[in-house]
């Protein structure tokens, strides 16, 4: 499938606003700025936003151990102090689920409570676990998603769930990545999933850090993105053997539903959650945000518009960052690093 590109009014009716929260009017779009992104990036090398992996899918299995999976640490920060961050440069442009394009739909409840996502449709494939090693040396979790694309191999998930944003495994990439749709109870009913490579923003990598008491600082959180090539499986592309969800970057978002796997507090990791507003708010550091009480572990779960409750099929606009919970806004660096990884370069 290749990208349908949209002008801002065609976009505009493909995915429109719903009611936004008056405490900050606004839509999660990205609007002028300051900032040349592309001379930004000008001389950033490919190394610079991607990783390849020289580990085998053998190897990757086999480090997961169950015991390794079942001690991994979710990995997500507290939300710190908001900094203003340029708006992101517009693109609009949105590629349709496998499923095909999703009509109007009605609002979403407000749901906060994280209650266990029974509803599954296309979720029930797409959405899931992935688990990370830095160094060979700690094992971590996160939430990710599968998404349409013209290679059909990539999974959205957030970028401080690849990169090293504490420094304290060497400020690297992540290794030993496996990914695992439907992840429920330990079990892996669709099959385990290994990376190729993963692209993050360079300035999520150079600007996204955490303070002494673990709150998330720095303008790289506004781009708190990632995606990754995923390997094929049983001779088939992630998307042929499980399917892939919408993606839109610079829309306007409607009813967001979230999905994840907090495994803190009252949560315990073993089964999808999901919180879902009808409202949201824009934030002045290129993020926005709703309430949803999901804690760590959630990171990188996708937020999806347009979304069909009962087919659970929608477009993601966003993935779960800092808790609270907050994303960031898809614009231009986003929709350049997602053809990045589309094409593998």
């Amino acid at each position: 499938m290749r990208y349908l590109r949209v002008t801002v009014a065609v976009m505009s009716a493909i995915i429109v606003l719903g009611a936004c929260t008056t405490a900050l009017p606004g839509t999660p779009k990205a609007g002028p700025s300051t900032r040349n992104v592309e001379e930004e990036l000008a001389g950033t090398k490919p190394s610079d936003l991607r990783k390849v992996f020289t580990s085998t899918p053998q190897e990757v299995n086999e480090y997961w151990t169950s015991e390794r999976m079942k001690n991994a640490k979710p990995r997500q920060p507290q939300p710190g102090q908001i900094t203003d961050v340029p708006r992101d440069e517009p693109v609009a442009a949105v590629v349709h689920p496998t499923s095909g394009p999703v009509g109007p739909t009605k609002p979403l409840p407000r749901d906060d409570s994280g209650a266990v996502w029974t509803r599954a449709g296309l979720t029930a494939t797409t959405s899931g676990r992935i688990y990370v090693a830095f160094n060979g040396l700690s094992g971590f979790t996160c939430s990710a998603s599968v998404v349409n694309s013209a290679s059909g191999v990539l999974l959205a998930t957030a970028a401080h769930c690849i990169w090293d944003f504490s420094g304290k495994y060497g400020g690297s990439w992540a290794d030993s990545v496996l990914y695992v749709p439907g992840d429920t109870n330990g079990q892996t009913p669709y099959g385990r999933w290994t990376a190729e490579s993963m692209y993050a923003p360079r300035q999520f990598q150079e600007k996204g850090k955490v303070n002494s008491d673990g709150n998330s600082i720095g303008e790289g959180w506004g781009y708190d993105i990632a995606f990754l090539r995923m390997r094929p499986l049983g001779g088939k592309k992630i998307t042929e053997a499980l399917g892939g969800q919408g993606i839109a970057f610079d829309a306007t978002a409607e009813s967001i539903r979230t999905l994840g796997y907090p495994a803190v507090g009252a949560f315990d990791g073993s089964t999808m959650r999901s919180c879902s507003s009808p409202t949201w708010t824009a934030n002045r550091n290129n993020t926005f945000s709703f309430p949803c009480k999901m804690t760590q572990g959630s990171s990188g779960g996708p937020w999806y518009t347009r979304f069909d409750d009962q087919r659970g099929v929608g477009y993601l606009v966003s993935t779960n960052s800092t808790l609270g919970v907050n994303g960031s806004l898809l614009g231009k660096v986003a929709h350049d690093l997602f053809k990045s990884a589309d094409a593998g370069s």
